[in-house]
């Protein structure tokens, strides 16, 4: 999803903006900041074939939309009902459209077209060839029907933009250093629309010493602001009688260039930005300036709703936010793919796609030193990881500051994915090479991985692979690391010191063992789906180890010297290990050591299936004088023969295996999931992706069900101090409960009455404030206090007696003997003499006497 590559445009109400993404127009709501609809979803449909530049509301209907697109065409949209109404073919590719309500029949367009005469000295020497110019040629589009619907106005290089006056009398287009005034509007004998290159007199161009990046027209008056590579904004005053010698103003802020300016619609602000990533507010009026920092990526894009409620704002991350004009705080935030809006050169895609177990999000390199977490059914953006952190400041001079980039990443297998590796560093050539392994551990709490162990230079050279041992049983985890310095390491977690009164002891990751081959260099390495064996590719060679006790257990050798193992790869529960050099792919089986099958094959990307024993690849034959063929071809380890073949046009960027229980059930290829050479995503094979994000919303709408019973279960003791301890205390709640139960049991067999039967005096429920002096209740308590512990212990005494007798008899019936008699009446009268908490009984009459409910009464009275 490219959401910032061109401006956003609002609906007349403000509550939603359509973006242009690539051959679709997508329709998002500013509230919710979800897709609502998507415009030109197929060419079949209708739909563009090619880039989306531009897009503008009808003049005449504000339920409609003009769209351009590199294709030639412009298209006219019903967006409510997302239906086709009209398309016009201009036959050129359109990067800019203009249109007003004075002249809603015709559309000025920006044009581009190739030169054969002209040619750069630069572009003859980087190429080595020579290479044309590309012109923008301004024309006006007749949305009617007649003779000559194309009028050509004029040629300059490279538009940087194209505006109409508020009033529809001018028309402005930038272009490198030049500014261009056109009047368009009807007078001096020329009709609305009828203004031609022919007639100079209605044409006016003005130099600037610096070139023009930004432009806006000023809404209320006759005046138009520039920005410029340097970070000037030019506030141009030539309408009127400064035609021939136009009055300017300077503003500076930016420390480069100005990206876009914008008005608001009383024309009483203007809004810049720019690669310092800070939105400026200037008040026109007072010169004074407002700022909006920290907004994470340069800004390439700025438009202003028609209410003036929200500002939104295209950055350089593929990303759109909506901010609140009144506050200043963000609104809606939609992020896109972030890594197709990177330096490929400095920031390539090292990491691959790799599939995170315990969501099944795509992870993958995003800007410079972070990894994006991505779900690729949703075409949604799910967090950003910072692995290189570093404030994110503009340069202070023209020379670019080399990033830092991550170079591998790895979780391990468990469902859980509790522990991920990263590989990342920097090299700027003149500093000292920085390279770190970064060891991540899953925080259920934040959602998110949490730094663990961090190693400095683990390795003195770069690092080629990093992978996880798939550990069975309660094994520690592993990870393995092989470098150009001719070693691969062996990394262990491990427990630092001894757990203490509950409190688990610290992890941490360190290295167990040193590995190496002769004086080679390892290029790949991969562990067997139990991890008991450890395969290492030095050049042509496969050297198999014991990881735990770091021995050489054996070595394979097929390919020539000259072809080095780049891809080596396991497979899960098969005694297959598939190996790739540039020009073939082997099938090792080690059950007898030897070569299974080969292919001869340019493979370019090779990755093996989690679920099953299937692994696929990817390749590209050019056959002589024709278009290379990319071929994506998945195999079994049995067989040479591909079980399934897929042709696409461009070479894929990545690719790899998307996670699907059903067709690990029925043993099925799973989908195949490509990045395209256009940096979008696409599924091959399998269910439709309609199928699987229902399937991914079901398990969202379970996994959401679960946590609010969770959460319904959460008690203040588990906020604290965990779940564990919640447990405990549970434990320890139910045993208690237990122990009183028996008490009271005891109690009552022995004529005790517990405190939750006794009966409460209700002379104390009412609020201390109210009640009687403690001196003129003391006597008349205590008096009936006294009366009714008297009662009791009459009570329990003759209770006691009874039992007494009762006693006596049974001995006297079954010894028969008078000293054995006297010797238990002797223990009965001991037992007399223990202390009993006596209290009323249940039903016993807890009346308060008259004298008290005087006094409590008057003294509510008062």
């Amino acid at each position: 999803m490219r959401l910032s590559d061109y401006p956003v445009v609002f609906t007349s109400d403000s509550n939603y903006f359509f973006s242009c993404n690539a051959k679709t127009i997508r329709i998002i709501s500013v509230e919710t900041g979800q897709v609502v609809r998507i415009l030109s979803a197929s060419v079949e449909e209708g739909g563009h074939s090619n880039t989306v530049t531009c897009v503008m509301l009808n003049p005449k209907n504000s339920l409609q939309l003009y769209s351009a697109s590199l294709d030639g065409t412009i298209k006219l949209w019903d967006f409510n009902d997302a239906i086709l109404l009209r398309t016009f073919e201009v036959g050129t590719p359109i990067t800019n459209m203009a249109m007003h309500e004075s002249f809603p029949n015709d559309v000025y367009l920006v044009i581009t077209k190739k030169s054969t005469k002209r040619f750069h000295k630069k572009q003859y020497k980087k190429s080595g060839g020579l290479v044309a110019k590309e012109n923008s040629i301004l024309v006006r589009y007749s949305l009617k029907s007649s003779r000559k619907r194309i009028v050509r106005l004029l040629s300059s290089r490279s538009c940087s933009g194209l505006v109409i006056s508020s009033d529809g009398e001018y028309l402005v287009m930038t272009g490198r250093y030049k500014l261009h005034v056109i009047h368009i509007a009807a007078g001096d004998g020329i009709e609305q629309g009828g203004v031609t290159e022919h007639d100079e007199s209605r044409f006016r161009t003005y130099l600037t010493p610096d070139r023009i990046t930004a432009l806006a027209f000023h809404p209320t008056e006759g005046c138009i602001a520039t920005g410029d590579e340097r970070g000037r904004i030019t506030m141009w005053y030539c309408f009127g009688k400064n035609v021939d010698r136009p009055v300017t103003t300077s503003m500076h802020w930016h420390a480069h260039k100005v990206a876009d300016l914008a008005f608001t619609s009383d024309g009483n602000y203007l809004l810049s930005g720019g690669e310092e990533s800070v939105l400026v507010i200037w008040q026109l009026s007072t010169g004074h300036k407002q700022f909006l920092p920290r907004l994470g990526s340069e800004i390439k894009h700025i438009t202003v709703s028609p209410d003036d409620a929200f500002y939104a704002m295209g950055h350089q991350d593929n990303s759109v936010n909506v901010i609140r004009a009144v506050d200043l705080k963000i609104k809606t935030n939609i992020q896109g793919l972030k890594f197709s809006h990177t330096d490929h050169v400095t920031n390539p895609l090292s990491t691959g796609l790799v599939i995170e177990p315990r969501n099944g999000h795509v992870v993958l390199n995003g800007l410079p030193g972070t990894l994006q977490f991505y779900d690729p059914i949703k075409d949604q953006h799910i967090m950003e990881l910072e692995v290189f952190p570093r404030n994110k400041v503009s340069r202070t001079h023209e020379k670019e500051i080399v990033p830092p980039r991550v170079m591998h990443v790895a979780f391990s297998n468990d469902k859980a994915a509790r522990w991920m590796v990263t590989v990342d560093g920097r090299d700027d050539k003149e500093t000292t090479p920085e390279l770190y392994i970064k060891f991540w551990e899953y925080d259920d709490d934040s959602h998110t991985y949490v730094l663990n162990t961090r190693v400095d230079s683990p390795h003195t050279k770069e690092i080629t692979s990093c992978i996880f041992n798939p550990r069975q049983g309660n094994q520690a985890p592993m990870v393995v690391t092989t470098s150009l310095d001719g070693t691969f390491k062996v990394w262990e977690l491990t427990h630092q010191g001894e757990a203490r009164r509950g409190i688990e002891a610290e992890k941490a990751w360190s290295c167990r063992s040193t590995g190496f081959y002769r004086d080679m260099v390892p290029r790949a390495a991969g562990f067997a789906s139990d991890g008991s064996l450890l395969a290492v590719a030095y050049g042509q060679i496969i050297t198999l180890w014991n990881p735990y006790l770091n021995t050489l257990q054996g070595v394979l050798t097929q390919p020539p010297e000259n072809r080095p193992i780049h891809h080596l790869t396991f497979l899960k529960n098969s005694p297959f290990l598939i190996a790739a050099t540039s020009d073939h792919l082997y099938s090792w089986n080690l059950l007898t050591c030897s070569v299974w099958w080969s292919y001869q094959l340019k493979v370019d990307r090779l990755v093996p299936s989690q679920t099953n024993s299937n692994f696929v690849v990817t390749c590209s034959d050019r056959a002589q004088g024709s278009a290379p063929l990319h071929r994506i071809l998945v195999f079994k380890p049995m067989d040479p023969k591909p079980i399934r073949i897929e042709t696409i046009e461009k070479r894929a960027r990545a690719i790899t295996f998307m996670p699907d229980a059903s067709a690990a059930a029925r043993d099925a290829v799973e989908p195949i999931l490509i990045m395209n050479h256009g940096f979008a995503f696409e599924v091959l094979g399998g269910r439709s992706v309609e199928e699987l994000k229902a399937e991914a919303e079901q398990a969202a709408e379970k996994a959401r069900a679960m946590a609010l019973e969770a959460e319904s279960k959460k008690s203040l003791m588990s906020d604290i101090f965990g779940k564990a301890t919640a447990a405990d205390a549970a434990a320890a709640a139910a045993k208690e409960k237990k122990e009183k139960k028996q008490q009271q049991d005891t109690a009552a067999s022995r004529g005790m009455v517990s405190k939750k039967h006794m009966v409460r005096n209700p002379l104390f429920d009412a609020p201390s404030h109210v009640m009687a002096p403690v001196s003129s209740l003391f006597e008349a308590f205590m008096g009936q206090l006294l009366t009714q512990g008297k009662s009791a212990k009459e009570e329990s005494k003759a209770r006691k007696k009874a039992l007494k007798q009762q006693k006596q008899e049974q001995v006297q019936q079954q010894a028969g003997a008078p000293g054995n008699t006297a010797e238990t009446a002797i223990d009965i009268d001991m037992e007399d003499d223990v202390v009993e908490i006596v209290g009323a009984k249940e039903g016993e009459d807890d009346a308060i006497p008259s004298s008290l409910s005087k006094i409590f009464s008057a003294r509510l009275s008062l």
